[in-house]
């Protein structure tokens, strides 16, 4: 008796799931009996794993590249940037039906091939790219839209989430082309913050059928853009930094400029998450929140890496991700270990400067929570009286 029950409550879930997109039409059989569900996003497999088998078909595409270019290597292939792309674009042809094989088996071993075949393409193309003659900047866009049809077409989060670490390298690049870096920091905190805390928001205005698929998607782009964030917030914090990649030395990176976006973008953030929990931006609690931000944004102009990293806790603790959280505590730790021991400025005043940071933030915190107490005793008394009378 028990066990038909929770059968129908099983697939009463699944017929809502699947109404609503999140889980393939395949999940649920005509003849109302459930099988598996979900196979587009291979949560069952824990994420470390994923990684892991993620490193490994890495590691076995150089094997594989070194084993094929020594091949190619009498053929003539090699010199002929031409011939090298055709073989990268095959290459990665090949993977995405193996993807899109392994996708029904689920097999581990097709998964790391595909991923192994995949990448190798991907390598031979940015050699043919490179030696084609092509400039650089038009280079870099045709591999960037390669990269993006590429996302968006095969199914692997792995694969996906390689990629777009891949293509936000390569906006990343492109913006210190343009003499525009000063928009990375903004560009992609923004990305991470709609795509990690609006993306149920935009699945609905995705149609059912195509939810899953997109879910996955922005999955992958979230943390590709995470992991990036977390990147270039090093890198362009440098007090050595002074001119992009290809500028001629003449070009000055604006601070305040870049933390202007991030803060931007950090309170952009911080209105989802209030606003998540019906509480006003314009409310005292709002204003603490926002208060908070603005003061860490203007206290670490010269460190952006520790509002970014910030940032990033605070979303994986309001979405419960333990994986982001795990990667952004890390990823805080080893910024404050960086910043402090790099040889640009004495010790005495990253330490004042650290020392403001932590008093400011403890500042806001005892505010804040000061606030939330005052709110909560205020409503039960009212609650009470209201019963009473």
């Amino acid at each position: 008796m028990n066990s038909d029950m929770n059968n129908n409550h099983l697939r009463a879930t699944l017929l809502q799931l699947q109404q609503r997109g999140l889980v393939d039409t395949d999940a649920i059989d005509k003849s109302g009996q459930t099988t598996l569900v979900d196979n587009n996003f291979q949560e069952h497999t824990p994420w470390f794993i994923q990684v892991l088998f993620g490193l490994s078909g890495v590691v076995a595409s150089l094997f594989f590249i070194g084993f094929l270019t020594l091949l190619l290597e009498g053929t003539g292939v090699l010199d002929s940037a031409i011939m090298m792309g055709i073989i990268g674009l095959l290459l990665n042809a090949s993977g995405f039906c193996l993807f899109k094989y392994e996708r029904r088996r689920d097999n581990v071993f097709l998964n790391s091939l595909a991923l192994m075949t995949s990448v190798a393409g991907q390598s031979y193309v940015i050699y043919a790219l490179s030696e084609s003659g092509i400039a650089t900047p038009f280079s870099v866009w045709i591999f960037l839209l390669l990269q993006s049809a590429l996302t968006l077409i095969v199914p692997s989060f792995m694969y996906r989430l390689l990629n777009s670490v891949v293509a936000f390298g390569c906006v990343v690049y492109l913006l210190n082309y343009y003499d525009l870096p000063e928009i990375s920091l903004g560009l992609l905190a923004l990305v991470a913050v709609v795509s990690h805390l609006q993306r149920y928001t935009l699945l609905q205005h995705v149609p059912p059928k195509w939810r899953a698929f997109s879910f996955e998607l922005i999955k992958a782009v979230g943390y590709a853009s995470a992991l990036m964030l977390l990147c270039i917030s090093v890198y362009f914090i440098a007090a050595e930094y002074g001119h992009g990649f290809e500028s001629d030395g003449d070009a000055v990176y604006h601070y305040y400029v870049a933390q202007a976006l991030l803060t931007l973008a950090s309170l952009y953030a911080a209105y989802l998450i209030l606003k998540r929990y019906q509480i006003k931006f314009l409310s005292a609690t709002g204003v603490i929140v926002g208060c908070t931000v603005a003061v860490l944004g203007i206290v670490s102009i010269y460190v952006s890496g520790l509002l970014a990293t910030c940032v990033l806790v605070v979303i994986a603790m309001a979405n419960s991700q333990r994986t982001l959280l795990a990667i952004g505590i890390f990823a805080l730790v080893c910024y404050v270990f960086w910043y402090y021991y790099q040889l640009d400025t004495s010790l005495l005043v990253k330490s004042i400067s650290m020392l403001v940071v932590g008093i400011a933030l403890l500042l806001m915190r005892w505010l804040l929570i000061k606030q939330y107490f005052a709110e909560n005793t205020t409503h039960p008394a009212t609650d009470s009286q209201e019963h009473l009378s």
